[in-house]
């Protein structure tokens, strides 16, 4: 007899399929980075402030952004290199549901550096980005209005896309873990990745 709702999670392992060590921690830390956007995303448009305490959260933004552009990438490679465990979520729909809300999440975590780069590379008042004050990182572009007030107006627009679709991410695992108990939080935790099967 085919088994849902709690009846299946009852059956499913007591040890789940866990990601690959190097994913969970690219995972938390992107997400540690993220969240300090936001967090000095509002300091940062300050009018108010002097204009070197604004400058110092602008140059921790962009090196923030590159930062997070990086670890997208290198987390996309070892996707490729490193098998998945099996899907998380019992039925078709659920796990389409899911795989539109992972995709939408890369879309923006790669799509909003590009965008930031952009918009600064493209200012009309031309400021160097000195990635956490080590060194300065090239423009590819130069001033031009037309590309900063679209880019400008995408970063913007991409910034409350990722904060919709991180808000239904986060809903999704509060439901498997507070009503359907079925373990998922510890797949992207770390601990012993074998899975034992149910008796």
């Amino acid at each position: 007899m085919r088994k849902t709702g709690s009846h299946f999670f009852a059956s499913c392992s007591s040890r789940p399929a866990r990601w690959h060590p190097a994913l969970v921690t690219l995972h938390w830390l992107t997400l540690l980075l993220v969240v300090t956007q936001f967090v000095i995303a509002s300091p940062m448009r300050d009018e108010t402030r002097n204009l070197v305490e604004r400058f110092e959260y602008y140059q921790l933004h962009k090196s923030v952004g590159l930062t997070v552009a990086g670890l997208i990438l290198l987390r996309l490679v070892l996707r490729l290199i490193r098998p998945a465990p099996p899907p998380a979520n019992p039925g078709r729909l659920l796990q389409l549901a899911s795989d539109a809300v992972h995709a939408g999440l890369y879309l923006c975590l790669i799509a909003l550096p590009v965008t930031g780069f952009l918009t600064v590379s493209s200012a009309p008042l031309q400021i160097p980005t000195l990635y956490f004050g080590w060194f300065a990182v090239p423009h590819p572009i130069g001033p031009d209005k037309a590309t900063y007030e679209l880019m400008r107006g995408l970063h913007y627009w991409l910034g409350n896309l990722l904060l919709a679709l991180a808000t239904l991410h986060v809903a999704a695992a509060l439901v498997h873990v507070l009503l359907w108990r079925d373990g998922l939080l510890r797949r992207m935790w770390f601990g012993r990745r074998e899975v034992q099967p149910s008796a």
